[in-house]
């Protein structure tokens, strides 16, 4: 992108100025985005005009290295942390509640990644430098409507990354003090390049229920076969009856399938982990990896402190990948 490629003048401006850094160490440099915007215009000013920056709020700028740059879900926001076992001390909590990364999806030039609760961060590379890989971190959030709903399935819709919110009440039982949020009219939310903030959107496949109810979509994937598959379930009823889907183009009705085929709809697992593993770093115990993205020459990979069904502290971690075999 232009607008990440002006920005590569910017950060060796901040990195003389500010900081120094040994070979292979990572950094993250918070800064402002009228700043970026501001400096970017002036070293470049015909390639900025022409530029279509996004319009989600910037947080920081890393230079990832051989060393990781971990981060924590904090509830104030994505903050840095010296390693997991040093993270804000967040009480276990039901897997529903709890702030977790849900998915990471390869958009464009961008590796989006849904956090429950919050909304997505984004981050943007920029490998056009020779000396440094620049990833430049975004926020593109509504927490106050996400909150109080479960985040999953994060797909493109739309050309467009979605995340489908939803209210589980599977823990509702065990808790007498849980509530149950009111339906949403939307439960898809896309990240617009034009927003600071997820847009609704409809699909009309994930709004085809059956008679009774009320129905509410709780999982969305693509199988191995490149057909959509996906689980409904009724709300605020003793019944609770679970229903699953397949159809080959979300803006139709699905076929309703039976729970086996459901279940062999899911891809096996990806052989990323195998080929990275010698490059993620240890975590202490009853933490795990949950997921792992690669773009370019940099490796980001979420983690969880996990106890049964419940998540305390929660994050992800960025650095420089080595190589691997394709």
């Amino acid at each position: 992108m232009k607008f990440l490629h002006c920005l590569t003048l910017l950060l060796a401006f901040f990195t003389a100025a500010n900081c120094s850094r040994q070979e292979g160490q990572g950094q993250s440099i918070p800064v402002r985005e009228e700043q970026v915007q501001a400096e970017a215009a002036r070293y470049a000013p015909e390639e900025a005009a022409e530029a279509v920056s996004p319009a989600w709020p910037l947080l920081t700028m890393l230079i990832p290295g051989d060393n990781p740059i971990w981060f924590e879900l904090n509830p104030q926001g994505p903050l840095p942390v010296e390693s997991p076992a040093l993270a804000y001390m967040i009480p276990y909590t039901p897997w529903p509640q709890a702030r977790f990364i849900s998915g990471m999806q390869v958009w464009q030039d961008f590796l989006v990644i849904a956090v429950n609760r919050e909304g997505f961060l984004i981050l943007g590379f920029d490998n056009t430098s020779s000396e440094n890989t620049i990833v430049l971190m975004y926020q593109a959030g509504d927490s106050a409507l996400w909150d109080a709903y479960t985040t999953e399935s994060l797909f493109i819709w739309d050309d467009r990354p979605a995340a489908l919110l939803y209210r589980n009440d599977f823990f509702a039982y065990e808790n007498p003090d849980y509530e149950i949020p009111h339906p949403l009219v939307n439960q898809v939310y896309v990240l617009d390049l034009f927003s600071p903030v997820p847009l609704a959107a409809r699909v009309p496949a994930l709004e085809s229920y059956p008679a009774g109810g009320p129905w509410e979509t709780e999982r969305l994937h693509r199988g191995p076969d490149d057909q959509w598959y996906y689980r409904i379930r009724e709300k605020g009823t003793d019944r609770a009856g679970t229903a699953f889907f397949r159809t080959g183009d979300l803006s139709g009705p699905g076929i309703q399938i039976s729970e086996s085929e459901w279940r062999d709809s899911f891809s096996p697992e990806d052989d990323i982990f195998e080929q990275v593993d010698g490059q993620l770093p240890a975590l202490p115990e009853d933490f795990a990896y949950t997921g792992l993205a690669v773009l370019g020459n940099t490796l980001v990979a979420s983690w969880e402190e996990q106890q049964l069904h419940t998540i305390g502290a929660a994050g992800f971690m960025v650095k420089r990948l080595g190589n691997i075999d394709n």
